[in-house]
């Protein structure tokens, strides 16, 4: 769900002709948008972004789509990493994944917005959404502001804002209805079901309210449900805050709540600090050592894997993403065959054929993703992402050989 760099002016190239005809300064489009009485339909897209180059290059050009959108709307290219303007508008409208298709009136206000990549049809139908007083974001939340509180609403105005990359104005809105409630409402279990909508985080006040009225849910939604939510949360959301530390390379935010969550004395704590420390796995002068790291993580996994199947998993995508030469990650091999062996779980088998081509696995890779393909044709589903992806294996084949 990523977005795509910004293109070149289309009349140079005519397999654009007759698609979308795209502007690309965000003020200039409104004020065309204005002058025609017309609503903008914005790309936010980077430009290493797969999703965005797929629809620039297979979807945007579409006589269909052009058909459709040049007549009706003013549509308009940001390029979200571009170090300047476009960068400045991404963070104006808080866009944080790629791409980000959204829909504008001519005061620039935010009408209807989805993030991920669509096909002609999905494109159009969004359009249709978008311009729709009944359907759009724009029109739930002047129906969240006028006072609907019915169950139904709720979802649907919750689930339509997460989906859309909003979740900011998700958890505001939220967190403002929770403190209105008494407690006899807050330990409903629709309130519940929308803290799950919303994802509330550790440290927040809904979720550490739940912490302390854990008693309250527990009649309603069950003891086993919140006990795993409480944990299931602290251990991702504190992975999520140590990634981003990692990448930012200061962790001091993940120290600190570490510490604060050793705080509450729950029992899985050394657990999860043993989890976080095989991400921890440096040499001597500070850098990241692979050999470390797997020896870390398959201690690890010898003593909490058969606890949370996540383990496996998660660990195994961090190897994958440092590893890529042969049985430089083996580790992460045996990581995934042991969890196949106890759980083949279909769901895995895209981290078993990751961390196999990784490796160098090439043929045992495409065996993997014969596998993947014959599970999703067997369920109806699409196959065009798997099936590139064993191409790309069988390319690798040619170039450095089985």
């Amino acid at each position: 769900m990523l977005l795509t760099g910004l293109l070149c002016l289309l009349g140079g190239a005519s397999g654009y002709a007759q698609g979308i005809e795209f502007m690309h300064n965000l003020d200039s489009a409104l004020a065309k948008a204005k002058a025609e009485n017309k609503v903008v339909f914005v790309d936010f897209y980077t430009s290493w972004c797969a999703p965005c180059k797929q629809m620039s290059n297979e979807v945007f050009p579409q006589k269909v789509a052009g058909d459709y959108y040049n007549s009706r709307f003013i549509s308009c290219k940001v390029q979200c990493d571009d170090k300047g303007i476009g960068e400045a508008v991404g963070k104006q409208y808080r866009i944080n994944a790629y791409p980000t298709l959204m829909f504008m009136d001519a005061q620039g206000n935010n009408m209807h917005s989805m993030a991920g990549g669509l096909d002609v049809k999905g494109l159009i139908s969004l359009a249709e959404t978008a311009t729709d007083p009944q359907k759009n974001q724009l029109s739930m939340v002047k129906e969240w502001e006028s006072g609907n509180r019915t169950q139904i609403f709720m979802k649907r105005y919750f689930e339509n804002l997460v989906r859309s990359y909003r979740g900011d104005k998700a958890k505001a809105d939220f967190d403002a209805w929770f403190t209105t409630l008494n407690k006899e409402k807050k330990a409903e279990k629709i309130t519940y079901e929308l803290m799950q909508i919303i994802k509330v985080a550790p440290f927040s006040v809904p979720f550490e309210y739940i912490e302390s009225n854990k008693k309250d849910y527990y009649r309603t939604v069950g003891k086993p449900v919140i006990d795993s939510f409480i944990a299931t949360t602290y251990l991702w959301y504190l992975r999520g805050i140590q990634s981003i530390g990692q990448t930012n390379k200061d962790l001091t935010q993940f120290n600190k709540e570490l510490a604060l969550f050793k705080s509450k004395k729950y029992p899985y704590y050394e657990e999860y600090a043993s989890f976080y420390a095989v991400f921890d796995s440096k040499d001597a002068s500070g850098k990241d050592d692979i050999k470390l790291y797997q020896q870390r993580g398959t201690d690890f996994l010898a003593k909490y894997g058969r606890k949370n199947d996540s383990y496996a998993i998660s660990l195994t995508h961090m190897l994958g993403n440092w590893t890529g030469r042969k049985d430089a990650g083996a580790a992460g091999i045996t990581w995934m065959e042991d969890l196949l062996a106890r759980n083949r779980n279909p769901r895995y088998l895209n981290t078993y054929f990751y961390i196999l081509w990784r490796n160098y696995q090439f043929n045992k890779a495409v065996e993997v993703g014969n596998e993947i393909r014959d599970g999703l044709v067997k369920n109806g589903r699409n196959t065009a992402d798997i099936d590139k992806q064993i191409q790309m294996v069988k390319d690798l084949i040619v170039k450095y050989g089985s």
